[in-house]
């Protein structure tokens, strides 16, 4: 398993290096913890971006259909393992979030040879905060649709990584596993779960993520004061 480890999280890191993202490998101690039912095989910390960790998660799926050959278990039931990199925001231990917890539907134009984003929406709870709405400015989904760049680069990438989620984040294991410098990650911005081979994302998928971060670590900023003191 570490070696399998080693392996997918350092070419991750290279490939993420090539697309100009500077990373730095950290040990599996210092590793955040994965979502149940999933092993983290490896994360990095990010130097210069909106975001400050880039976590790799494996999880195994066991499924059942009418018709499996070659199956590991056995006739109709088949096994494989998914992915899904999880990119982790940092935010001051004295601002209060409220559950926030989005993410995308989307609309694919089926063509012959090719498909197509047709139109998205983002769905869920899009606030800061659990004040009234209008009270203040803390809609994430307003706010995230009001950036065009971030909606033309939605639209190259989405085909590929289908759904993207942004959600509040809370340890599931101790500060001595996760080490304190990671203590303040406190929101994630997710793929949806996919084939190995597809964790290599492409200059558009990557310029998505760290565009959403940085309109979410804008929004937070403006609110400051609000958010320390709701």
């Amino acid at each position: 398993m570490l070696i399998i480890q080693e392996k997918i999280a350092e070419k991750i890191h290279k490939h993420l290096e090539l697309l100009g993202m500077k990373t730095e490998m950290l040990s599996p101690l210092s590793v955040i913890g994965p979502s149940e039912g999933a092993s983290t095989m490896g994360a990095m910390q990010v130097d210069r971006s909106s975001i400050d960790y880039v976590d790799i998660v494996r999880r195994k799926v066991v499924e059942e259909s009418s018709f499996a050959p070659g199956g590991l278990n056995g006739l109709g039931i088949t096994e494989y393992t998914a992915w899904k990199l999880r990119f982790f925001l940092k935010i001051p231990p004295t601002i209060s979030l409220g559950p926030l917890n989005i993410g995308t539907l989307t609309k694919v134009l089926k063509g012959r040879f090719h498909s197509k984003v047709e139109d998205f929406v983002w769905s869920g709870y899009g606030k800061l905060t659990t004040l009234p709405p209008g009270i203040v400015n803390d809609d994430v989904i307003a706010i995230l649709n009001s950036d065009s760049e971030l909606r033309n680069l939605m639209m190259k990438s989405l085909l590929k990584e289908k759904v993207i989620t942004i959600s509040t984040y809370s340890h599931k294991v101790d500060i001595e596993q996760t080490g304190e410098k990671q203590s303040l990650a406190r929101l994630i911005i997710s793929s949806d779960w996919k084939p190995e081979k597809s964790l290599f994302i492409d200059e558009y998928v990557l310029q998505t993520y760290e565009r959403i971060a940085t309109d979410v670590k804008g929004a937070i900023q403006k609110l400051r004061y609000v958010l320390e003191n709701y």
